[in-house]
């Protein structure tokens, strides 16, 4: 499966996003959902890519609004890991979803 390029869903309950990945340095996402409100908030930020084994994938990067955020993206289950931490120090962490869209 070539992963840059199409575009999935990422799913974590309280908050819902499209990621693409543009290439192996590039992501924009969507926020669709965010504390169970509809909200459209684009962004294409640099990332570092790393493949852990095939289609599993560690995604680092960091946000214009200062969020840091490392993924394991999981596409042969379907399966994101999210951490992030917020410009005031708070750290989050959520597992959910990733499907094809």
């Amino acid at each position: 499966m070539n992963i840059p390029g199409n575009k999935y869903l990422a799913d974590f309950g309280m908050a819902k996003a499209i990621l693409k990945l543009e290439s192996e340095t590039s992501l924009t996402f969507t926020i669709m959902q965010k504390d169970g409100k509809d909200v459209d908030i684009n962004e294409t930020v640099a990332i570092k890519l790393t493949e852990l084994r095939p289609q599993l994938f560690m995604a680092t990067w960091k946000e214009k609004n200062g969020n840091t955020i490392t993924q394991v993206q999981d596409y042969e289950n379907g399966i994101v890991y999210a951490n992030w931490t917020l410009p005031t120090g708070e750290f989050i962490n959520r597992k959910g979803t990733l499907n094809p869209v």
